[in-house]
């Protein structure tokens, strides 16, 4: 396996993200691309990444190869990329070789874990509502909830998304609909459902990296965030609702 990151702040926070979930994780390549994917240790979200060939600039890979890393030590790793860095990353015998190359070059090099890459779980769902809107907006709505609670009130109500959160300091109502133009879509039943603040504000590292995202969810199944990226990319979470 080796490639050279097209757009290197944006990959970095793809890692940060995973790595606010999963210590460790496994690296799938083929000739279509990398996939990571995985439960974090409390069992609350799945996640699922899938970077194609096409959204590196260089892309080589054997028809399947799985290797295992430690996803804190690389995004510590990683936290060393600048704005206008190439970032390189190809397998050494059992390391993965990190080349950071700016007004110097910079190589790391990780040891490779012995892992298997994650089978799926199955996740047969009929969502009654979605709704799509800019990446960033999601985030700024996130982020001024985020103090006030530690569970997220996810709603629908005749079209429109209600995002909300109760604590100490009273109750945060956010309405986003196609209406005031936070919605660029939305679609379905009403439905109401409650989620772990933290994991949801989690993925939202997501945002340097993805213009758009879509919200699944229903009344009581599991929260669905798809991050979509270039080339047909994309992140997505799944997160269990919490139970009234």
């Amino acid at each position: 396996m080796k490639f050279k990151v097209l757009d290197a702040p944006a990959f970095v926070y793809i890692i940060k993200t995973i790595s606010e979930f999963m210590d460790e994780g496994a690296i799938v390549s083929t000739n279509d691309g990398i996939r990571i994917n995985g439960i974090d240790p409390s069992r609350v979200v799945f996640l699922d990444i899938f970077l194609p060939a096409g959204y590196f600039e260089n892309y080589e890979s054997k028809d399947k190869e799985v290797i295992g890393i430690n996803l804190e030590d690389l995004s510590s790793i990683l936290a060393r990329v600048k704005k206008d860095d190439a970032l390189s990353f190809e397998t050494d015998g059992s390391n993965l070789k990190i080349i950071i190359e700016g007004s110097f070059q910079r190589i790391f090099s990780l040891p490779l874990l012995s892992m298997e890459e994650q089978k799926n779980p199955s996740l047969n769902l009929e969502f009654p509502f979605k709704a799509k809107m800019l990446t960033v907006t999601f985030s700024d709505v996130m982020d001024g909830l985020a103090d006030l609670g530690d569970t997220l009130v996810v709603s629908s109500e005749g079209g429109k998304l209600y995002l909300s959160v109760e604590g100490d300091m009273g109750e945060s109502k956010v309405e986003l609909s196609t209406d005031n133009g936070a919605l660029l879509e939305a679609s379905g039943n009403d439905a109401k459902s409650t989620y772990g603040m933290e994991y949801v504000l989690n993925t939202t590292k997501m945002t340097k990296a993805s213009d758009t995202m879509e919200l699944y969810f229903g009344s009581q199944i599991p929260l669905k965030l798809h991050y979509e990226l270039p080339q047909g990319g994309y992140g997505e979470f799944y997160i269990a609702p919490r139970v009234e």
